[in-house]
């Protein structure tokens, strides 16, 4: 798989997002229209956001990345319900720290070194807003067993 960010709805109120390498201007500008897309659905979600193998984002990225999220801020708070991130590098962590540090995030969210606590995660804050369906479909398809035992992942 070549740089770019991919979008996975299949398991809807989860959305899944996976970013790779250096991501164009252009990719990075398309992953904002299709995020403001999913909000304009005015439904509740989750989002896991893997970003383990994401390069450092561009200055000019990190800037619309705050444009977004302050325009956004008001869809954000009532319906994204929570939101993982899937961190390996510190300066991918420092990055969102100084982001949120800035914009905070409206919304509940963690760092997660793999995808399937992230997907646990996101099946608990699923179950504590009554979509308890979409709950068990995330856990099904991740093959987790047990409910989420409230430690920090």
């Amino acid at each position: 798989m070549g740089a770019g960010i991919t979008f996975d709805d299949s398991l809807w109120p989860l959305l899944i997002s996976r970013f790779r390498g250096s991501v164009s201007d252009a990719d990075f500008e398309e992953y904002l229209v299709r995020g403001a897309a999913y909000l304009r659905r005015g439904e509740l979600y989750v989002s896991v956001l893997d970003m383990g193998r994401l390069a450092l984002p561009t200055a000019a990225q990190r800037q619309r990345q705050l444009e977004w999220m302050r325009d956004q801020k008001q869809a954000l708070r009532e319906q994204l319900i929570g939101c993982a991130f899937l961190l390996d590098s510190p300066i991918i962590r420092l990055t969102l720290s100084t982001i949120f540090h800035v914009v905070p995030l409206p919304s509940p969210y963690v760092a997660v070194s793999d995808l399937a606590t992230g997907a646990r995660w996101a099946s608990v804050r699923l179950e504590e807003h009554g979509l308890i369906e979409a709950s068990l479909r995330v856990q099904h398809h991740f093959g987790l067993t047990t409910s989420w035992d409230a430690q920090a992942p």
